[in-house]
């Protein structure tokens, strides 16, 4: 009795230290919540007292959790520019993307501090945290709450991070082999793809800086006005005690990282758990093997351009594998025998299943994670964002093969397929990177909340503050120093010059005297 009695007292001296957590978390993406919800809960379960602004609240009560539920309907409150049908999308290029991801912030920012849920959270005078957690994604309005607490930042990237992300935490991020995020490059770029890289990188860097950023600054000091000493956006930036990236670098390309720049990509990958009676059944008996097709949380298969859709069926009846599709709507017109339907379907655990043998994508981080996890090859099909250039890793590393949209048509479909099925290679290679990525000495989750506690427990974690970040840009590029010490090779250069100038003039000067001295001699 006497040790239960003091199990309970440990386990109540270990709840009485848990930290007070704020995740300002509204980005009304599904995949967005899965990243960071596994998270969150972790911390609660952990014993740490956890808050959470988000649109996809909690279907059951968790204890230490605690839902702030707002209204984010993006196509809504952005006028347009975030379309309900995401394969709009496809035609964009960077810049006018990147603009439209800048004013979806601004919209979503102006938006989310309206409500009256968060102005009670804004004005609040008896509310503390230890920890603000925000979303790394358009959203710097959402840093005035670590103001507003006195609280250390955690931002969570939901990709893999775009290069103006390393500049919070001193991270490097060189053009030369980093290429930008919504670019379709390898960290191994020839001549012109590294100028195109450049020039891209620093115009979104500059227009981010010059536009995105000040929009963000006006929000937040528009309902944040009351707060002490209020410091601008690009100043509470800089104040980021650690940042999570959504990657890994057997899944992107490796890039320097400073101590508070973590990737945790895969952290909402858990062990399989057992299928629906009905999905199981469906993936044990398929002799020939099953190809799973998803198009992610945020594209639907059913938006899909009527021409497209059609492309598909007729690829798949010619198939002796079966094919289950994520499909959102009741009915697919001239659904073939061999697909199976699902609005919405437990994807990680079904590609854990050892009869499925292809998985086609839209080359979406998470799916591209859950994928290798499970060691299944890929077939991708981008539409915007990051999604071009995961693939490409995937051609490159040899467990994947892509098709652009546009090309589409039963000839490519029909080869990617069987390309895929018939040569050993992508699963091989899909398996031997799983083994890669899974070896390591603690999974995602368990590297997030390690460091997500060490941040609270060191108060910020001071000590991993980059001594970059105190450099003014022509420090941190050593221009002061490259000028110094220009000016000192030239100035030692010019002394050299002109000692040997002055030392050949009298030489040469002396010879002249004599030669004069001589002819004088042979004319007298």
């Amino acid at each position: 009795m006497s040790l239960q009695w003091l199990l309970l007292l440990l386990l109540v001296v270990a709840r009485s230290h848990g930290a007070r957590i704020l995740g300002v978390l509204p980005f009304a993406a599904p995949s967005h919540m899965i990243i960071h919800r596994g998270l969150m809960l972790e911390l609660a379960n952990r014993g740490h007292e956890v808050t959470e602004v988000t649109p996809f609240p909690e279907s059951k009560p968790v204890p230490n959790y605690t839902n702030i539920a707002v209204n984010a309907d993006l196509a809504r409150i952005t006028g347009g520019h975030v379309p309900e049908n995401l394969f709009n999308l496809k035609s964009l290029g960077i810049f006018e993307l990147a603009h439209r991801m800048w004013h979806m912030g601004e919209a979503l920012c102006d938006h989310v501090l309206q409500e009256e849920d968060i102005q009670k959270l804004i004005h609040s005078k008896d509310l503390h945290f230890d920890l603000v957690i925000v979303e790394a994604f358009a959203n710097e309005c959402f840093l005035g709450f670590a103001q507003k607490f006195n609280a250390p930042i955690i931002q969570i990237c939901p990709y893999a991070g775009g290069n103006f992300m390393g500049d919070w935490v001193g991270s490097p991020n060189p053009y030369s082999y980093v290429p930008d995020e919504f670019l379709e490059y390898k960290d191994k770029m020839n001549f012109w793809e590294r100028v195109y890289n450049t020039v891209v990188s620093t115009l979104k860097h500059v227009g981010r800086q010059l536009i995105h950023v000040p929009k963000q600054n006006a929000v937040m000091q528009r309902y944040f006005n009351y707060t002490d000493n209020l410091p601008p956006v690009w100043e509470l930036e800089y104040k980021t005690s650690l940042v999570f990236l959504n990657t890994h670098y057997s899944l992107s390309y490796p890039k320097p990282l400073t101590p508070n720049y973590v990737q945790v990509g895969g952290m909402h990958v858990k062990p399989p758990k057992k299928l629906p009676q009905e999905l199981q059944k469906y993936l044990d008996e398929a002799p020939e093997g099953v190809i799973y097709f998803s198009m992610g949380s945020n594209l639907q298969s059913s938006q899909m351009p009527e021409s497209k859709r059609n492309v598909f069926l007729k690829v798949f009846s010619k198939l002796k594998q079966q094919v289950l599709w994520k499909w959102e709507t009741d009915t697919l017109p001239g659904q073939p025998r061999n697909v199976k339907l699902g609005k919405w379907l437990p994807q990680s655990d079904i590609l854990a299943h050892p009869n499925v043998r292809l998985f086609i994508t839209h080359g979406g981080i998470l799916s591209m994670q859950e994928a290798i996890n499970r060691g299944v090859p890929l077939l991708g099909i981008p539409i915007f964002g990051d999604q071009s250039m995961n693939m490409r890793k995937a051609v490159s590393a040899g467990y994947g093969v892509m098709v652009e949209f546009s090309n589409v048509t039963e000839e490519s479909l029909t080869w990617a397929i069987r390309e895929i099925l018939e040569v050993p290679k992508y699963r091989e290679n899909a398996q031997r990177l799983s083994r890669i990525y899974r070896d390591q000495p603690l999974t995602p989750l368990e590297q997030a909340v390690f460091w997500t506690e060490h941040v609270i427990r060191h108060k910020g974690a001071p000590h991993m503050r980059s001594a970059a970040l105190d450099l003014t840009w022509y420090q941190y590029f050593l221009l002061d120093v490259i000028a110094v010490l220009t000016l000192a090779v030239g100035s030692v250069l010019l002394i050299v010059f002109l000692l040997l100038r002055a030392l050949l003039t009298r030489i040469c000067g002396g010879k002249h005297k004599e030669i004069d001295s001589t002819i004088k001699k042979k004319r007298s």
